[in-house]
C-alpha cells in the first residue's frame, strides 16, 4: 500500500547524531582566534541549530543574542572552518535507535533525506563515517538550498519536486518546528537533542508527534497517516 509520507526529512545534529564535542572544539579555536572568552560545552550545545554563522556570533560575543562585527566574524569563520575540518568527527556518534528507525522506514518504501544547517563537507564526512550515507537517499545543506532552516525554501529544495503533502520533517529543535510550520508540513520531534537549552516537548504549538528516541519515529509517522 502506498504511504502518504513518501519523503521523510531528517535533521542531523541532535536528531540523528550527537555531534556537540567536535563543534565545541572548533568553537574554542574560533573564540581564541578573535580573543573571545573560551566557551564551555554547555554553551556551545545550546548555541547549535541556526547554522555556523549564527553559532559564531553567539560564541564570539559570549551571548546567545549577541552579534560581532563583520571583520571579527569573518576571522572566526575561517578559524572555525579550518578546525572543524579536523574535529567534525570528534565524539560524534549515532543516537540510539537511529539505524533501526532508518532501516524500518526504507523497508516501508519511504525516501529519506538528511536536511541540515551543517555545511556540506563536514555533514558528508559524518554521514560516511557513521554509515548514514548507506541508509539515506540524499543530503541537503545550506550550500545546496541557498538558505538555512527555518526558511521554507529549504524544504521546497529538499522536496525536489515532490508534493509537500507527501513530506514530514523529523527534528529535535524549535528551528525544525518553525521550518515545518513555514512549509506547511507535519513535524515529529525527538527529545534529548539540541534546542538552545529548552525541551522541545514545551514548544508552542506542540509538535504533531513527540518521541523520546529515534526508534519511535516509524510508529509516529504511521500514526500521522491514520
Amino acid at each position: 500500500m502506498p504511504r502518504r509520507f513518501h519523503l521523510v526529512l531528517f535533521d542531523l545534529d541532535g536528531t540523528l547524531v550527537d555531534s556537540a564535542p567536535g563543534i565545541h572544539e572548533a568553537g574554542v579555536v574560533a573564540a581564541e582566534a578573535v580573543g573571545a572568552p573560551v566557551p564551555d560545552q554547555v554553551f556551545v550545545r545550546n548555541a547549535i541549530g541556526r547554522g555556523i554563522d549564527r553559532l559564531l556570533h553567539r560564541i564570539c560575543s559570549a551571548c546567545m543574542d549577541g552579534e560581532v562585527d563583520p571583520t571579527r566574524h569573518r576571522a572566526a569563520r575561517i578559524a572555525f572552518d579550518e578546525a572543524y575540518a579536523r574535529t567534525c568527527l570528534t565524539g560524534t556518534v549515532l543516537r540510539d535507535g537511529v539505524e533501526e528507525a532508518l532501516d524500518t522506514l526504507r523497508t516501508q518504501g519511504r525516501r529519506l533525506v538528511v536536511a541540515t544547517n551543517k555545511p556540506r563537507s563536514p555533514a558528508r564526512q559524518v554521514l560516511e563515517r557513521l554509515g548514514l550515507d548507506a541508509r539515506t537517499d540524499g543530503l541537503v545543506c545550506p550550500e545546496d538550498a541557498g538558505v538555512v532552516k527555518p526558511d521554507p525554501a529549504f524544504v521546497r529544495y529538499a522536496a525536489d519536486g515532490a508534493e509537500l503533502d507527501r513530506l514530514v520533517l523529523v527534528g529535535d529543535s524549535s528551528i525544525d518546528a518553525a521550518t515545518a510550520m513555514a512549509a506547511g508540513i507535519p513535524f515529529i520531534a525527538i527529545r534529548g537533542g539540541y534546542d538552545e537549552g529548552r525541551d522541545i516537548a514545551d514548544h508552542v504549538p506542540p509538535p504533531d508527534r513527540l518521541t523520546t528516541s529515534p526508534r519511535e519515529v516509524p510508529a509516529a509517522i504511521e500514526s500521522l497517516e491514520g
